[in-house]
């Protein structure tokens, strides 16, 4: 199993999203340094295995956050929609703003503000 099958099943664990450090993905890779040309074969290799990240540039310092998401998920979408504004996106926000989660999530919030 690659380092890359490992983050993927991670952030199928965590619900579609990981959040992860430069560190970590520099390592599943095998690299020492973060220069430029690793962080692009970081951002190439994520999308080889059918993730995603964000920011969309990858930061260059070991400890700075990244988050992963699978690509062709409703969580990719969104963040497309959001990165990449368009009609189609502005519907796919509508969708997720009047999802079903959005209103258990309200219901929640009422009950625990009660």
């Amino acid at each position: 199993m690659t380092g890359y099958d490992v983050l993927r099943q991670q952030v199928e664990q965590g619900g579609g999203l990981l959040l992860t450090t430069m560190e970590v993905l520099r390592d599943a890779h095998g690299y020492g340094k973060l220069g430029v040309h690793v962080r692009k074969a970081i951002h190439d290799a994520l999308a080889a295995n059918g993730l995603g990240h964000l920011p969309q540039e990858m930061p260059t310092y070991q400890y700075e956050e990244v988050r992963l998401f699978r690509l062709g998920t409703p969580i990719a979408d969104t963040i497309n929609a959001v990165l990449h504004p368009s009609e189609g996106g502005d519907q796919v926000l509508r969708q997720s703003a009047g999802s079903e989660a959005q209103d258990v999530l309200k219901q929640i919030r009422q009950l625990v503000c009660e």
